[in-house]
């Protein structure tokens, strides 16, 4: 995998998957990777929230559960990702950054049957979930795991990314916007993750 135009591409030059969407802006200066949950349950319901004009919200790539990455913004496009965010001294951080949303359910609570849900009441499976507490809050709460290879997806394309970009950082979605948001949650090893792609281990 290479980046080629700001663009994903195979060995051979062949396109990653690659869904359009709408909702981006002028020129991005990328110095910081930001990485997200989608707090859904699927890659294609995530892609088609992107496609949307209305969701006013996209990410340029999307990580599904097995790997598979969907690119939906080119890396020099302002993806909308970050919202109202600010860190130091920046504001507005999609003006700053690469987004990438993995496919995670996110933050889960007990239903009335004691099964884990998310949000949309989705039922997440026991040996999927994980009781843990956010850095940012004071009670424990059920979130949704990582899987194995997710991460390593993530890993790749993410030292890639920093290759060609240079990135100064990699953040979570809760450190530039600490008390709105809580992705990527406390499974996602974004200590490991930010040595490994930034080249520090």
């Amino acid at each position: 995998m290479k980046i080629s135009n700001h663009l994903l591409v195979g060995e051979n030059g062949e396109a990653v998957s690659f869904v359009k969407s709408p909702n981006y802006s002028s020129n991005v200066s990328p110095i910081y990777l930001i990485m997200h949950y989608t707090a859904g349950t699927s890659a294609s319901g995530a892609v088609s929230w992107f496609q949307n004009p209305g969701a006013q919200a996209s990410a340029h790539l999307v990580i599904d559960r097995d790997g598979t990455i969907v690119q939906m913004v080119p890396f020099n496009r302002r993806a909308w990702h970050a919202g109202k965010s600010k860190w130091g001294n920046l504001e507005g951080m999609n003006q700053y950054s690469i987004g990438i949303e993995l496919v995670n359910a996110g933050k889960l609570r007990k239903n009335s049957s004691g099964q884990w849900v998310n949000w949309s009441s989705k039922v997440i499976p026991s040996a999927d979930a994980t009781v843990a507490k956010h850095k940012d809050e004071s009670a424990e709460a059920g979130w949704h795991e990582y899987p194995e290879a997710q991460i390593e997806a993530a890993t790749k394309v993410g030292a890639l990314l920093h290759k060609t970009y240079n990135f100064t950082d990699i953040l979570g979605h809760d450190d530039v916007s600490p008390g709105r948001k809580v992705d990527p949650g406390p499974l996602f090893p974004i200590n490991s993750f930010r040595s490994i792609v930034l080249g520090r281990a």
